[in-house]
């Protein structure tokens, strides 16, 4: 086995078939390995066999091919047979949900209940984000080209996909396609017959005569269930004895037969008991049939007989192992436990921490285990049944493959008795219980896991963390460290969240905002500002910036920047990320609490904070620190000769809220990034002139801006003169009222006290490994959102992931000697191209194979591929078109594609 936190030696494309239980737990083992995971859902909701439906197939047996299939077999009483402690994911209780008045909090639930759970543990895990709803794999084969390599075919109502993968999970289930009781004379006999599969409330049968075949589950609750209404209701069981006729007790209208021997045009229906009733209707509980019709493997693996083989293991075909499992085949079993173990060793396999023997020894195994069934009397439709100790043997087989715990003795236990239970008491055992020693020794694993999780799950360690704003960054880093289980406290030195998307007409009192004891004003927001990005392209992956209702919401796709904080604020209250937050809590101090105690070891950090409204001031001791106090606050200023005798007025564009003040004026500004452009086009409606020096113009520019009569564009400032002069480098000289400087702001961590191991050098945040990590005090110092000139919530929210899981010890950096190697050799490139230190964290287009290498550390997806057309689509606009980009766009397929992926997460 390989080390318990090692990186997976492959990474793989997997394709899952099915977001049932099995679906979904493969889909998160496979994730947590490192592999990239696409689940292919023919429904709308995760929950498969779960999720219930009233409707049912026109074919009341389910017979006929080209039948509309309904893919649930739920009648409306179903309750578990299990009981929920036993029957729930190892590292996910199924517990009671006291706090929610609509679950359903019975020991034996009933099916919406499951339905929840398992909705809970999809939203848990983030699960949703890899399943494409509403999308049917019709077809499955080796690839062409390539053996090792799986084809998928999918459909969805708008197209047919054909794609490539590493390797295809089946998980679809097996409660869809019944299997039919074979009846002597069956062809004359003029009643009704209909299969358990198209149950689902008794009323259809009141005052009727039923005969039930089978005796398993659905046989014993639907004979009863049936019993409330009809005149008389006959189980035919073939585990009874011939002459076995029995009228159960309890009731007066439920009898037990052995098998039906005959049936006849009269309506009869005849028992080896030589007991006779004319029935109206015969209803077959009598199983399902494994069934996939998408699988194409040229008759590798085979259905025979309600054998799906050759298997190793009940999971790979040897010959296909191991681009081809299945997870969930066998039955009469505790059903998600075993999928969950299962799901580890396909992941392990997949990356290749576990080894697999070879293909002859696997296909020598599974034939010794067939000839084992076969010695025992066993017929092939029982080779997945593992209703005795075997099912527990195989999970710990299981188990030990992949160095996990062993099922729990008390998960054991419960099973055994409640399956004794199920066939001595059946009308009883699911209200009425004497195990509560076990319930006891359950509820206490399940508290112990809250707090000490065993080595392979997630989180692995807990910290207590301390975030420093509430910004976009500081929200969504907020919202992974919860995720990944750690305590985390927000410093928000404002009264709300948003951070730089908070506007204030306030302005400093200092225009240049250069004086160090000026009241700093924590906005550069100005009145009209709207976004250069479309709300699609801007928005968290999980959290589309979709439309919504209400007087105050802005519809635009560029909307204003209050619309963006009415985003975030939706962000928040969706994730419940105030709870978390000390509003109006200034950070005054960050500095080591102690040295890290080696390569891994740990550290603290002290925080010492002013809340402002109390006038309290605290000093804490946290094991990390993640800083997200943005970089829009600190400007920066343009170098400009003679600048101290010019008689005009000099400010910032963090002081700039409207144009009015500007009225008849003559107005320079220096700049043509996102800011300047915006506002010389908003001062222009109200300036005498507006000139515009930017320094990647030629020096001999001189251009009327397209539409305006007042607003010109230049080169660089050459020098300025006390008569009020401004000369650029193009000759043209003007006399101007103010100069504005567009210039971009500064990174300010006055709070942050490293003893010089961190530094702001010409606006260079270092050493950093990835933007991210200093290596000397990693991972306990972080950095989110120090990258510009880019996407910036989906960046914050792949940075985030990835701090939360390095800090949990799911996801292993470098040594810090390697962290720093990487660190001076990205900076010796940019110093190779020419790139100033000021531009160390401007990413462009590189920021997508940033992104990307994230995910792929995460075990998630990257950036979606019209996410990154849109963005740079908008950014050639933004260039030809700056007055009309925001309102005028051509790219209607990419809005199309985003909402295609959003319905996932706003259904």
């Amino acid at each position: 086995m390989a080390p318990e936190v090692s990186p997976p030696s492959t990474s793989r494309n997997v394709a899952v078939i099915g977001a049932g239980a099995a679906g979904l737990v493969a889909a998160r083992e496979l994730r947590r390995e490192g592999h990239s995971v696409v689940v292919f859902e023919r429904g709308s909701q995760t929950g498969g066999v779960w999720a219930y439906t009233p409707n049912v197939e026109p074919d009341p047996l389910s017979i006929d091919p080209t039948r509309p299939v309904i893919h649930s077999s739920l009648y409306s009483s179903l309750r578990t047979n299990i009981p929920r402690e036993c029957m729930g994911f190892t590292d996910f209780p199924f517990s009671t949900r006291p706090e929610n008045g609509s679950r359903d909090p019975r020991r034996h639930p009933g099916h919406s209940e499951v339905l929840a759970y398992l909705r809970d543990f999809a939203k848990k895990f983030e699960i949703e984000e890899m399943i494409r709803f509403e999308t049917e794999v019709v077809r499955a084969e080796p690839a062409a080209d390539d053996r090792r390599k799986w084809r998928v075919e999918s459909r969805n109502s708008d197209s047919i996909s054909d794609q490539i993968y590493d390797a295809v999970v089946v998980c679809n289930g097996h409660y869809t396609e019944p299997r039919h009781a074979q009846i002597p004379g069956i062809d004359s006999w003029p009643g009704k017959q209909i299969h358990s599969h198209n149950y689902r409330v008794p009323d259809q049968f009141r005052d009727q005569v039923v005969v039930v075949i089978g005796s398993s589950a659905s046989g014993v609750d639907i004979s009863r269930d049936i019993a409330k209404v009809a005149k008389e209701v006959h189980v035919s069981s073939r585990s009874t004895k011939p002459e076995t006729y029995e009228k159960l007790p309890g009731y007066d209208n439920l009898w037990l037969h052995s098998t039906i021997e005959t049936v006849r045009e009269d309506g009869s229906v005849v028992f080896p008991s030589g007991k006779k009733v004319y029935a109206d209707t015969i209803m077959h509980c009598t199983g399902y049939k494994y069934y996939f019709p998408f699988l194409d493997t040229n008759g590798e693996v085979t259905v025979e007989d309600n054998r799906v083989g050759p298997l190793y293991k009940h999971v790979f075909p040897p010959s296909l192992s191991p681009g081809l499992s299945f997870i969930g085949l066998p039955w009469q079993i505790t059903p998600f436990p075993m999928f969950e173990l299962q799901s580890k060793w396909v992941a392990a396999v997949l990356s290749g921490w576990v080894t697999l023997p070879s293909k002859d020894e696997m296909m020598e195994d599974t034939k010794m285990f067939y000839a084992k069934l076969e010695d025992l009397g066993i017929p092939k439709r029982y080779t997945h049944l593992m209703a005795d100790d075997s099912q527990f043997e195989y999970d710990n087989w299981l188990a030990d493959q992949c160095d996990y715990p062993r099922i729990e003795k008390w998960r054991e236990q419960m099973f055994y008795i409640g399956y004794k239970r199920i066939y001595a008491q059946s009308s009883t055992y699911r209200d009425n219980w004497d195990d509560d020693h076990l319930i006891a020794e359950a509820y206490e694993d399940f508290e112990s896991r809250k707090h000490t999780m065993a080595p392979s799950l997630s989180p692995i360690k807990s910290h207590h963390v301390a975030v420093i704003g509430a910004g976009a960054a500081g929200l969504v880093a907020a919202r992974e460290l919860r995720r990944e289980g750690h305590s985390v406290v927000v410093f928000e030195r404002q009264k709300q969240v948003g951070g730089t998307w908070i506007y204030t007409d306030h302005v400093e009192p200092d225009p240049l905002s250069v004086d160090p004891t000026r009241p700093i004003v924590h906005s550069s927001v100005y009145g009209s500002l709207r976004t250069n990005l479309p709300r699609e392209c801007m928005g968290y992956r999980d959290f589309p910036f979709v439309i919504r209702s209400g007087e105050s919401r802005d519809p635009r796709r560029f909307p204003s920047h209050r619309e963006v904080l009415a985003y975030l604020q939706d962000f928040a209250k969706e994730f419940g990320i105030e709870e978390m937050i000390r509003f109006e809590t200034a950070v005054e101090r960050v500095a080591p609490a102690t040295e890290s105690d080696g390569e891994a070891g740990n550290m603290k950090w002290r925080v010492e904070s002013t809340e402002k409204e109390k006038k309290v001031r605290r000093d804490e001791i946290y094991d990390a620190v993640v800083v997200c106090n943005g970089h829009y606050i600190e400007p920066r200023l343009a170098e400009i000769p003679g600048i101290s005798s010019w008689p005009g007025k000099e400010m910032h564009s963090h002081n700039y809220r409207i144009p009015e003040p500007f009225k008849d004026q003559v107005v320079v500004l220096i700049g043509n990034s996102a800011s300047a452009v915006d506002i010389s086009r908003d001062i222009a409606g109200s300036a005498k002139e507006v000139h515009v020096a930017c320094r990647s113009n030629a020096a001999d520019t001189f251009i009327k801006q397209s539409g305006y009569s007042n607003l010109w564009m230049h080169s660089m400032i050459e020098r300025v003169h006390e008569d009020g002069s401004v000369v650029f480098q193009n000759g043209k000289i003007i006399s101007a009222d103010v100069i504005m400087h567009c210039t971009g702001y500064k990174y300010h961590l006055p709070f942050l006290d490293t003893n010089g191991i961190v530094t702001v050098d010409d606006n260079r945040v270092g050493p950093l490994y990835k933007d991210v990590f200093p290596p000397a005090l990693a991972p306990w110092l972080s950095f989110i959102g120090i990258p510009w000139k880019v996407v910036p919530f989906p960046m914050y929210e792949f940075q985030s992931k990835w701090l939360a899981g390095v800090l949990s010890g799911r996801i292993m950096l470098p040594s810090k000697d390697d962290m720093m190697k990487e660190v001076k050799s990205f900076y010796a490139t940019l110093e190779a191209q020419g790139i100033p230190k000021r531009y160390t964290h401007q990413m462009g287009f590189t920021q997508f194979e940033y992104n990307n290498w994230l995910a792929s550390q995460c075990g998630c997806s990257g950036t979606e591929e019209w996410r990154k057309e849109m963005y740079l689509t908008t950014g050639v606009r933004r260039r030809e078109y700056p007055e009309t980009y925001r309102d005028e766009w051509e790219d209607h397929h990419l809005v199309s594609q985003a909402y295609q992926d959003f319905s996932l997460y706003t259904q």
